[in-house]
């Protein structure tokens, strides 16, 4: 069953970060010094941080007092904002609007808004103001993600600090546990696919198609590791097991790293039973045990498979009349599969595999995504509908949020338990606060 995971980019996107190239912004003749911009409205407004004002910030720019068609009006905002100005067109009438997305600043907050010339110099400026309360109990979207970038993977530090990918954009940190997100300012404008972290607080970060970077001290510093054998945009999810050892999984292999990053095994083979030694797709669900195996499971036959040899070679699982979507190995090596045939659901064994039990009722269903998190409490996708989330390890199931068909969304737990996830309707972080 071939099936693709990757959230496309939202088509809104091209609306707002899009300028027509049919025109030149503004005066041509080098006349600017009349130029002015004022602000008509949207100023003064109170919301929570994070969320979008009612109103949008409107701006008007003018020459000698006319209107100024198709000039580029830049808007900056203040906090985490700072690194992510948006460029507009002012119409017909000389004006331009911004939506506003809060910073996580809870009190006064600013949006600059600029009039550039044809070789983006700032001629003339614009101050409008906002208050950021806090946000209380319930979900809420995080200040400053990317607009219309999918997030791809989040880790976490022991300290608590958060990183983030984004699909073709910059990396972002957050210190607050989830509520709002910075940039990785070291990486600049460089773009990343995914992001690990290790038991010891090493960070690893994909960039877009090639190229892996590394940091021990928490971002402050990053140093470039060779070129990985693949792109890191076939990135389907990767880990770093509690050895240290990177897996990554894309459609057709698993790649293997024992060294953080610096050697990668050779591709493995990966041969269905009955398939007359055919390939397998869609690998999923790196992880390994405390003996030092390896499983993946490849999504296309349904098969766990394991590798005693870091990666090297890799043997199928056994599986009895039993259609396997979903692996995983937690902190007390008790393993977990997701099944999604007549009779499936979650299943646990506290026996290294020789038996399970089944935790979740849940037949014929793609469960993916399965993690215990830091709060004790085991996590996992339903594809059908959303992030689900069980208590103590029993079935006391409770469904946390709503997800989008056929599409796992990432999410990670921070540090005081809040859940950091992606809404996908909008591309944005969301989070949910105690």
């Amino acid at each position: 069953m071939n099936r693709n995971y990757i959230a496309s980019i939202l088509l809104i996107s091209m609306v707002y970060f899009s300028c027509s190239k049919s025109k030149q912004p503004g005066p041509q003749n080098g006349n600017t010094t009349a130029i002015k911009i004022t602000l008509v409205s949207g100023s003064g407004q109170t919301d929570s941080i994070g969320r979008q004002l009612p109103n949008p910030i409107v701006v008007k720019v003018t020459q000698n007092g006319a209107a100024l068609s198709n000039y580029i009006v830049e808007f900056q905002g203040s906090g985490c904002n700072e690194d992510l100005p948006y460029k507009f067109q002012t119409g017909a009438d000389g004006t331009s609007s911004f939506n506003w997305s809060l910073a996580g600043t809870v009190g006064q907050q600013t949006m600059k808004v600029f009039a550039l010339d044809a070789q983006n110099k700032k001629l003339d400026s614009v101050t409008a103001v906002a208050t950021g309360l806090a946000t209380g109990p319930g979900w809420h979207f995080a200040a400053c993600t990317p607009f219309a970038f999918a997030v791809t993977s989040f880790c976490k530090l022991s300290t608590g600090r958060l990183f983030a990918s984004f699909s073709e954009a910059g990396l972002r940190y957050s210190d607050d546990n989830g509520m709002s997100w910075n940039l990785v300012k070291p990486l600049g404008s460089l773009t990343f696919e995914y992001v690990v972290s290790s038991p010891t607080d090493e960070v690893f970060a994909f960039q877009h198609n090639t190229g892996l970077y590394y940091t021990s001290d928490a971002g402050a510093t990053w140093t470039a590791l060779s070129t990985p054998p693949f792109n890191s945009g076939d990135i389907r999810t990767a880990v770093c097991t509690p050895t240290g050892k990177l897996l990554v999984a894309n459609r057709t292999t698993v790649y293997v790293s024992a060294d953080k990053g610096k050697t990668w095994t050779p591709p493995g083979q990966f041969t269905p039973p009955n398939s007359s030694g055919v390939g397998d797709n869609d690998m999923d669900s790196p992880t390994e045990d405390k003996s030092g195996n390896l499983y993946v499971v490849g999504l296309e036959s349904e098969t766990i498979y394991k590798s005693s040899d870091v990666g090297k070679t890799w043997t199928v699982v056994p599986r009895p009349n039993e259609n396997d979507c979903a692996f995983y190995v937690d902190n007390n090596n008790w393993f977990y599969k997701g099944r999604s045939d007549p009779a499936g659901g979650i299943f646990i064994s506290k026996d290294n595999g020789a038996t399970y039990t089944q935790l979740i009722n849940s037949p014929n269903v793609f469960l993916e995504k399965m993690s215990v998190q830091s709060d004790g409490k085991f996590y996992y996708d339903n594809l059908d509908l959303g992030l689900y989330q069980v208590a103590g390890i029993n079935n006391q199931l409770k469904k946390i949020y709503d997800g989008a068909p056929s599409i796992p969304i990432p999410y990670i737990i921070a540090k005081n338990n809040n859940i950091v996830t992606l809404n996908y309707g909008f591309n944005l972080i969301a989070y949910y606060q105690k």
